[in-house]
């Protein structure tokens, strides 16, 4: 089902929506290549796909808390 609100909550325009998800889209391929290479040749890499998926994680999270409150500030304001 389509969250028609996504974009509101997240105060983004479709553009800028599609610009994150297709850099999230390009962090996530580089991990995995990175991933793909350390498991080819241990010695190198060690750390590298982890910190990238991380990283994501920690701008992922962000995003949603934003979303989240600004979700429930205009469900308080529904409300009253």
């Amino acid at each position: 089902m389509f969250e028609i609100y996504h974009l509101k909550y997240a105060k983004q325009t479709y553009l800028s929506h599609l610009k994150d998800a297709l850099y999230y889209s390009y962090l996530s391929t580089k991990a995995s290549i990175i991933f793909i290479i350390h498991g080819i040749v241990p010695c190198i890499l060690t750390h590298k796909g982890g910190t990238i998926i991380n990283n994501l994680n920690e701008k992922i999270l962000q995003k949603k808390s934003n979303i989240d409150k600004l979700y429930n500030d205009e469900l308080v304001i529904i409300s009253n």
